[in-house]
Formats: C-alpha cells, structure tokens, sequence
C-alpha cells in the first residue's frame, strides 16, 4: 500500500503536466491537493482518520503513511490486531480517494460521519468474515466491542 500511495493522480501531479488548471485540494479547498495533503494535512482526512483511529481505541496517530504503517507494526498487540488495523487503514484510503474523486465530478463531498461509517461497517464485515478460528479470546472480544 506505501508504494503504491504516492502515484495517486491528484492535481498537483496534475498541475505540473500542465493537465490540471489547479492544484487546489477539492475536498478542503484551502490546500494544494497531494497524497501527504489529502490524507494526512486536509482537515477532512485528518478527521476522518483520526475518527477511524479512535474507534479502534488509538489516539495517537502519525503525520505521514510510512510511519503510520510502522507505529502498527510496532505497537500492535497481536498478528490479528496488526490486520484489523491496516484494513482500517486501507479500507480508509480507499473511501478518502472514493469521496475526494465525488468532489471532482459530481462536485459533493460525503460527510465525515458517512466515510467513517463507511469504513467501520466494511471491516468488521470483512474482519468477521476472515478471522481465524485461532485468533485469541482477547482478539475477539476487541473485535465484539468495536
């Protein structure tokens, strides 16, 4: 997912090919659209995933991709709680580049509430679905309350 995240087509990518009239975020419209911006400098992000993180029962959050991919390697409590967290995660960059492509062309920006439930409900859909009869007591349970 780190490797592919920085060759997203926003407009600042866009704006250098001489594509785009502006590089101006469309979502936020206060900044100019990267992937650093669009998920981790637009307040619509930048709330999106900290609302995300919260549910999961994180406060602490990280200011660019890679080290958010490397603060769950490190402080996830087990295999199973390391995977709900990048699904979040994934599940999340695919509904902010979901809601952010809606801004382009049908000039409407979901509701954070929307995007953040949007994610809830798809990964413990898909986490439910996927779990190993072998996960931990502790895993499940963490996964029933959330």
């Amino acid at each position: 997912m780190a490797c592919s995240f920085d060759r997203l087509k926003t407009k600042d990518r866009l704006y250098k090919l001489n594509i785009s009239t502006d590089d101006l975020c469309p979502v936020c419209g206060t900044g100019t659209e990267s992937t650093m911006h669009l998920f981790f400098e637009c307040s619509f992000g930048t709330a999106c995933r900290q609302q995300v993180l919260a549910w999961l029962g994180f406060q602490q959050g990280r200011n660019s991709m890679l080290p958010l991919l490397k603060w769950i390697q490190r402080y996830g409590r087990s295999k199973v709680h390391k995977n709900i967290l990048y699904t979040a995660i994934a599940c999340l960059v695919y509904h902010i580049c979901k809601a952010r492509n809606s801004a382009v062309w049908n000039l409407k920006v979901p509701s954070i509430k929307c995007i953040v439930q949007s994610v809830q409900t798809e990964v413990k859909g898909r986490v439910t679905n996927l779990i190993s009869s072998k996960a931990s007591t502790r895993d499940r349970d963490w996964l029933a309350c959330v």
